[in-house]
């Protein structure tokens, strides 16, 4: 039986970098993502007595906010696709890991 022996090529090291990028990435969009509901939680606070003054700004903004829950949500489809990253990542050098145990 011949045993295939999995080298530490440079094909590792990428995947290693795009691991910690990506991890950085996650915990940056997980900050961006909570600024964006706390300001959420600021405005509604603010209009909470102010119904007029929030249907009169909301018709105004209303482009400006189509465009910002846009955002939001490609937000939050880009951290959940990060998180499937990493999982995918750290599979691959796993197997690295063990062909070199091997």
């Amino acid at each position: 039986m011949v045993k295939r022996v999995m080298f530490k090529d440079n094909f590792y090291y990428i995947l290693r970098d795009r691991l910690d990028y990506t991890n950085h990435y996650l915990v940056d969009t997980a900050a961006y993502l909570k600024s964006i509901e706390f300001a959420d939680k600021v405005r509604r606070e603010f209009y909470k007595d102010k119904f007029f003054l929030f249907i009169i700004i909301s018709l105004i903004n209303l482009p400006s906010e189509i465009i910002r829950k846009a955002r939001f949500y490609k937000s939050i489809y880009d951290y959940s696709r990060a998180e499937k990253e990493i999982e995918v990542l750290k599979k691959e050098l796993k197997k690295y890991e063990k062909y070199k145990k091997s």
